[in-house]
């Protein structure tokens, strides 16, 4: 018998724990400390983790563009770290493999024997100075990534054209996540909130494409600039709901373009989806409305997923022999 204990330092600080392949308990922190998005982990890790775990993970969305942000979660892991050294359980660091840990969340549960990943978020892990923001795997294979330098320091990084390198793209373009932050920022939410923001297209109109095909792929418009962690829109003058709304319906024709991009890419009519993007249950309609994909959307697509993720990413890669089982579970069609 092996058991992981899986944990995520993101938004959302979360604990799972998964015993031969299979996910046995999944809890946040916020729910013990009542704290809302609590990024700590040590109230669960000092109750779940005892001398039954073979292996702990550990994983987050490893941010270097804002200090607090990175001071705060290099705090709860090195507490975390203490726990774990302390009840003297072995830890393995997936801060690498963000969206790698998104895929394992959806696809090791998913209700398909072979299938594609989508994973679309605000961002990932960082390579050689650029940021995942996008990821197409062939069951759990990459095929594709779309790295941007968004939260690169290098100015020159930023100032660069997109271009190709062995089949990913890098560009110094926002991702659909942050484009959601940025814009809900404008709408007068919180950046995080971008669930009103989605609500509040429903009242809009307009018809701006801030998602547009061109360097072999679709890219988020110039009129949303990098610019720290406010808001850069610098289109045409518009009301926020309309803002939402042209948001909204460029966002569902991007995700159409990375779905079919993946059938392309794998050869595949099953899709599993994960990342933050797809708590956007409109968006995910369109899907099933415009394509003929059976989808399969992860029940926890947002970060606090990743902790289960990591864990299977853990067991199938080190501990297991065999093939993960099929889920029996509700495949959308």
């Amino acid at each position: 018998m092996t058991r992981i204990v899986g944990i995520n330092l993101a938004k959302n600080g979360s604990l799972a724990i998964v015993q031969d392949g299979v996910v046995e308990f999944y809890l946040e922190e916020e729910r013990v400390t009542r704290v809302k998005r609590d990024v700590s982990a040590e109230t669960l890790a000092n109750k779940y983790i005892d001398s039954s775990v073979d292996v702990v993970t550990i994983c987050d969305c490893f941010t270097r563009y804002n200090k607090k942000t990175f001071r705060e979660r290099t705090e709860a892991k090195n507490k975390l770290l203490k726990i774990v050294r302390a009840k003297g359980i072995p830890f393995v660091d997936y801060r690498n493999r963000h969206h790698d840990c998104h895929a394992a969340s959806v696809w090791y549960n998913a209700p398909f024997e072979d299938s594609a990943v989508v994973v679309m978020d605000g961002k990932g892990s960082y390579h050689n100075g650029y940021c995942e923001t996008e990821s197409i795997y062939d069951n759990m294979t990459p095929v594709f990534k779309h790295y941007s330098t968004f939260y690169s320091e290098e100015k020159s990084a930023l100032e660069g054209e997109p271009h190709w390198i062995d089949g990913n793209l890098y560009s110094n373009r926002t991702s659909i996540g942050q484009a959601f932050r940025r814009v809900s920022r404008y709408c007068g939410f919180d950046e995080i909130e971008a669930g009103k923001t989605m609500g509040l297209s429903a009242y809009g109109s307009g018809d701006i494409n801030l998602f547009n095909e061109e360097y072999g792929h679709s890219l988020c418009s110039t009129q949303l600039k990098p610019e720290g962690n406010t808001t850069a829109y610098v289109g045409p003058k518009l009301q926020p709901k309309d803002l939402a709304y042209n948001l909204q319906k460029s966002a569902e024709r991007h995700t159409l373009f990375m779905i079919r991009k993946a059938i392309d890419l794998t050869n595949k009519k099953n899709v599993c989806v994960s990342g933050g993007f797809f708590l956007n249950c409109v968006s995910n309609y369109s899907i099933l409305k415009n394509t003929d994909v059976n989808l399969y959307v992860d029940p926890i697509a947002y970060d606090g997923g990743i902790a289960i993720g990591s864990a299977l990413l853990e067991y199938y890669e080190h501990f297991c022999d065999r093939p993960r089982p099929i889920r029996l579970s509700t495949v959308l069609a």
